[in-house]
């Protein structure tokens, strides 16, 4: 890729301004060499989608503000059984991301092996737990909840030129799931037309608005007030890691005293590598409480990362658990029937 290529790429990823042509003189492109047109960044967003190094174009949502409760679960599995507890979990549509972690070191049997994202509507979630469970038929004492306590930093957009990322919160507390305010059926149709795939034209907000027999300006007044609001995080793209190189991916764990949270949270969520950074409840099965994303492009660049991060947060007794076998990766579907 052209290093043009690459901060085009980069740019879709932090998001476009809701305008009516959203790609035509992207600010952020105002610096780089050469002119660079809208027909040349529809170009390779189309050339980035079919290739699949771009997953998706489209909206990216709170889903709490949505009305949905979202859970990181865990479930301890033998290595026998792995692979057939998976595809169930796969299979559910309120999974979005279904992973086999694992230590690097060889140790087997320690922590949980399959972990998963759950989301479901806040009225419903208890009920498909419930569900999920008769189906991986196992003890809910193997299948574990771990929401997110406090928020740190979230922040998906890897810099194809260097790891820059400064999207980060001082340790905000998560809200209890019934902070959402109710939408309307119409807003509702609004939510599944671009959060998977908005169309890669000129004026993509003014296709959807036919699609749902809305008025464009009516698309684009809500989406703007959704983004003030915090609903709608941003409009763009949303890279395959492994497609564009970064393979290694791991969490990173450790065990901090309630009152050291903050400072450790903050100094881990400072760094531009790590893409998520939560506080999550600590467990008798996995005794961890900081919990954060980090990429590169090789497991022995991932190691030396997770220790450097450890030694200059002052973290010991930490644990990386690297992800292996991807079952599952997508993007979250709102408002679809219920499974």
């Amino acid at each position: 890729m052209r290093e043009v290529e690459k901060k085009i790429l980069t740019v879709l990823q932090r998001g476009v301004e809701i305008t009516s042509q959203p790609f035509h003189g992207l600010p952020a492109l105002s610096g780089v060499e050469g002119k660079i047109g809208e027909d040349d960044v529809l170009a390779l967003l189309r050339n980035s989608l079919d290739a699949g190094l771009v997953r998706r174009f489209g909206g990216i949502f709170d889903s709490r503000l949505l009305g949905y409760k979202s859970v990181l679960c865990a479930l301890d599995v033998p290595a026998e059984e792995l692979e057939g507890k998976a595809a169930i979990i796969a299979a559910h549509p309120g999974v979005t991301h279904c992973y086999e972690r694992s230590l690097r070191d060889g140790r087997c049997g320690l922590y949980p092996s399959l972990w998963f994202t759950l989301a479901l509507l806040h009225d419903e979630f208890d009920d498909g737990w419930e569900t999920l469970c008769s189906k991986l038929e196992t003890g809910k004492s193997k299948l574990f909840q771990l929401p997110a306590l406090r928020r740190f930093k979230i922040d998906v957009v890897f810099d194809l030129n260097r790891t820059d990322r400064t999207l980060r919160s001082a340790g905000i507390r998560i809200k209890p799931d019934s902070c959402f305010q109710e939408i309307s059926d119409e807003e509702k149709a609004l939510v599944r037309a671009i959060d998977q795939q908005l169309p890669p034209v000129e004026r993509p907000f003014a296709a959807v608005a036919e699609q749902i027999s809305q008025s464009e300006e009516w698309v684009l007044s809500t989406l703007r007030d959704w983004k003030e609001r915090g609903v709608l995080r941003r409009v763009g793209a949303v890279l395959y890691h492994r497609k564009a190189g970064l393979k290694a991916n791991a969490m990173c764990v450790w065990q901090v005293a309630e009152n050291d949270l903050l400072r450790a949270g903050s100094c881990v969520a400072a760094r531009p590598e790590v893409t998520h950074c939560y506080q999550r409840p600590r467990l008798d099965a996995f005794p961890f409480d900081l919990y954060a994303m980090i990429h590169t492009v090789s497991w022995e660049a991932t190691e030396s990362l997770f220790r450097d991060i450890s030694e200059s947060c002052g973290l010991s007794g930490g644990e990386l658990l690297a992800s292996g076998r991807e079952f599952k990766k997508s993007s979250m579907q709102y408002f679809r029937i219920s499974p």
